[in-house]
């Protein structure tokens, strides 16, 4: 099951006012690599490559959808094991191809 969400704050980039849908990669805390939330986004003036959550909203407060992340957990498909990422620079909205 894919879950969209809508964030309604925006953050500058050079695109103006172009809706984006992006996914969720999450830095696994088990195996050290990437794995995909099975979350969609859909933002305008999101980023237009893969950013960190951390490096998108430097000095600003995260939306509550965003922000609500932290608290997701995810299976490692390597390990097995589950684990929630904490840090913001460790969470990344990846543009999806339409």
């Amino acid at each position: 099951m894919q879950l969209k969400l809508r964030i309604e704050d925006r953050v500058p980039t050079t695109a103006p006012n172009a809706l984006a849908e992006y996914g969720v990669l999450v830095s696994c805390n088990k195996c050290g690599g990437l794995h995909d939330l099975g979350i969609s986004v859909t933002m305008e003036d999101g980023p237009t490559d893969r950013q960190s959550l951390g490096d998108l909203y430097e000095g600003k407060t995260l939306p509550k959808s965003l922000a609500d992340l932290t608290s997701r957990s995810i299976t490692c498909p390597k390990t097995g094991k589950q684990s929630t990422q904490k840090n913001n620079q460790q969470i990344f909205l990846v543009p999806t191809k339409r």
